[in-house]
């Protein structure tokens, strides 16, 4: 199986929930949690509106979903 690119964001809209933007092939899912099992980076992205948004980042090969709560592996 490849491996893919999963890019985290903190929720600044969170309303005590769903703290979690998860980038996953380009569409944000949320989650309340996110255990990362595997190596993690920063990275960063400019968005077309010119703003750079920063990450938490890790090459995974499998996600699971716990309800909200999202284990990368």
């Amino acid at each position: 199986m490849s491996k893919k690119t999963l890019k985290l964001r903190f929720n600044t809209e969170n309303s005590g929930t769903l703290y979690w933007r998860a980038l996953i092939d380009g569409v944000e899912h949320l989650a309340d949690h996110v255990d990362i099992r595997v190596p993690s980076y920063t990275s960063q992205d400019t968005l077309p509106d010119g703003r750079i948004k920063w990450h938490i980042s890790a090459d995974y090969t499998e996600l699971v979903w716990e309800g909200t709560n999202l284990i990368v592996k």
